[in-house]
């Protein structure tokens, strides 16, 4: 009997033993949350074509290709069949890659977005500007934004253009979900014929995949 209770008062004592140990361990702790990625520090929900165009910038700027995605119509089910995301390149480019816009879509945008952001150094950022700009239409599912854009990447890479200007026109549609993103966007060239810049379609396609 005696060897009975004093083997379950050591086992009592262990128990105990082991529960302060634990206690005082990170197991039974609460873990703080992981802060968020600084990359979507600056998407906001895109409640109005405004701010579609901000997201835009911003994610450009940020080399953020899920935040650039999130700016295009997508076919996850909130986009109809009338409204499907659609590329118009500028006429050099479309003299140029022919084929290569033919069925361009998201995807192909995200490829061409990460291959870039793939020539830029870590610590370099893109410089992205819109001027001239106004909203043309502004009704309640859809909005028109144009705007001269100028474009360097900031990339190492030789043998293309280090910047690229033009003119851009979005449009952007109410999406099902309450959202707005890009359904059209339509790229053309500046200049005259004696000078002209590379356009951002160009940029594009050097990129294509």
């Amino acid at each position: 009997m005696k060897y009975i209770i004093r083997n379950g008062g050591i086992r009592i004592i262990l128990s105990i033993a082991l529960l302060l140990c634990c206690s005082g361990c990170s197991l039974f702790t609460t873990r703080e949350p992981e802060p968020p990625s600084s990359q979507r520090s600056s998407f906001v929900q895109p409640t109005s074509a405004q701010t579609v165009v901000a997201n835009l910038q911003n994610a450009i700027r940020e080399k953020n290709a899920e935040n650039y995605v999130q700016c295009l119509l997508s076919s996850d089910g909130t986009s109809t069949a009338s409204r499907q995301y659609a590329f118009e390149p500028s006429s050099e480019a479309a003299a140029r890659f022919s084929s290569l816009f033919i069925g361009w879509n998201t995807s192909r945008e995200r490829q061409a977005f990460i291959a870039m952001n793939a020539r830029i150094p870590g610590t370099v950022t893109p410089t992205v500007s819109f001027t001239n700009d106004r909203f043309e239409v502004i009704m309640p599912d859809s909005a028109v934004y144009v705007a001269d854009y100028y474009l360097k990447p900031n990339y190492e890479l030789s043998g293309v253009p280090a910047e690229f200007t033009g003119k851009i026109r979005l449009t952007i549609s109410a999406l099902q979900n309450g959202f707005w993103a890009v359904s059209r966007w339509s790229d053309q060239q500046l200049g005259t014929a004696q000078n002209t810049s590379a356009s951002w379609s160009i940029l594009k396609a050097q990129f294509a995949n």
